[in-house]
């Protein structure tokens, strides 16, 4: 709690540090890098994260080097995606590289120590990148900067950091654990890839799509919205499934997985109750106090936002089942619907754009929504109790 606790309020105290400070087209053009970076470098491991979550393999130097080769590769890609669909100069698409290759390896290491239970380790490097951006909107201030691209290198620099940290700890300790074995089936691995881009797609999708069918400052409006809004949300989509997933993956009944979901839910349920009201009361005192009415968030924009963090907190729950519970079929299936959602969302999103950014934020919830619904039918099975009257038959007297 510590960790997101603090992570939500790098991410939330940058956003809001650089709207204040910077014009509203270089604020956007952060957080359209910001947007690119995340799901880069949460695309770039190639679902080996995922892989040494549900298997126990050495994190050496062969993992490593499987782990940056294809964390290049989608480096590579997401870069041309930056250069040629979003026309970022050279510098900013380089700090793209570089950010999407070392945050795969850092999410690598941190999925590793996960798999673990050591939560703590891994959430810091997990969430280190959210707590630096603190730091990179601090600089700016500093340095009474006026457009984004300090703030950007800080941020890259931040992710190489915690990539070296964590690969070093693991280097340290791979002699004292009883697993040697590093391979792995890519089949497995691309099987979740896809479950994760679609998901992280759609995480990311909102801002995206905004700079195509909305004005450039609207992406703006977007990213403050997120900040005050979208933060506790966020965090909480985060970290519902960050301990469920390895704890499901250990239950051995029906019944322990029940009770786990239902304790999260619980707890989740009545952390977004009482938030969702702080925000309503917060928002207008942030925007006069700490943006100088710079930026107006209306009521609407407010309660689109509210429900998209709803549905999208619905759809970790069932992520985290699926990848603790599901088999690889039930995975392809799930990774298809997946995708079917993004595509939903992206016509929704644009549709709803002849609305204003309140129309695209519905658009993508709708996309959320049916990716949540459509995860948790295979899981149904898994948490179905077994039936009474198939284990104790009924004895038939002649």
């Amino acid at each position: 709690m510590v960790v997101y606790g603090a992570a939500g309020t790098g991410f939330a105290g940058a956003n809001l540090l650089l709207a204040r400070v910077l014009p509203k087209d270089e604020y956007a053009l952060f957080t359209l890098l910001i947007a690119l970076g995340n799901l880069g470098f949460s695309v770039a491991p190639s679902g080996v994260d995922s892989i040494v979550n549900r298997r126990h393999l050495e994190a050496g130097p062969s993992l490593l080097r499987r782990v940056l080769t294809a964390s290049s590769i989608v480096g590579v890609i997401f870069t041309a995606i930056g250069l040629f669909a979003y026309q970022l100069n050279p510098l900013m698409a380089t700090l793209l590289f570089v950010s999407t290759a070392a945050g795969g390896a850092m999410m690598v290491a941190g999925a590793k120590f996960q798999s673990e239970h050591r939560f703590g380790l891994s959430l810091s490097l997990i969430q280190s990148p959210n707590i630096v951006l603190l730091f990179a909107a601090l600089a700016v201030v500093a340095s009474h900067g006026r457009d984004a691209w300090l703030a950007i290198l800080i941020s890259s620099i931040g992710l190489v950091v915690a990539a070296a940290v964590g690969w070093v700890i693991l280097f340290r300790e791979r002699h004292e654990k009883a697993h040697r074995d590093s391979s792995f089936p890519w089949r497995e691995a691309l099987a979740f890839v896809g479950l994760d881009i679609a998901g992280l797609t759609l995480v990311q999708l909102d801002r995206l799509v905004i700079p195509h069918v909305l004005p450039i400052s609207e992406l703006a409006t977007y990213g403050v919205l997120a900040a005050i809004v979208g933060s506790l949300f966020r965090v909480m989509q985060m970290g519902v499934g960050y301990t469920l997933l390895p704890r499901l993956r250990a239950a051995t009944t029906v019944q322990e997985r029940r009770r786990l979901i239902a304790h999260e839910v619980w707890l989740v349920g009545w952390i977004v109750v009482i938030g969702s009201a702080l925000i309503w009361m917060v928002t207008p005192l942030v925007e006069r106090a700490l943006l100088a009415d710079k930026y107006h968030l209306t009521g609407s924009l407010i309660v689109a936002a509210l429900a998209s963090g709803v549905v999208k907190i619905a759809n970790a729950f069932t992520k985290a089942a699926v990848s603790a519970l599901a088999t690889q079929h039930e995975l392809a299936v799930v990774n298809l619907l997946g995708w079917a959602s993004v595509v939903l969302a992206v016509a929704a999103s644009v549709f709803g754009a002849r609305w204003g950014l309140t129309g695209v934020i519905y658009g993508v919830a709708l996309g959320w929504l049916v990716r949540a619904a459509t995860a948790a039918y295979p899981i149904v099975k898994h948490l179905r109790l077994p039936d009474a009257s198939a284990s104790h038959p009924s004895v038939t007297v002649p």
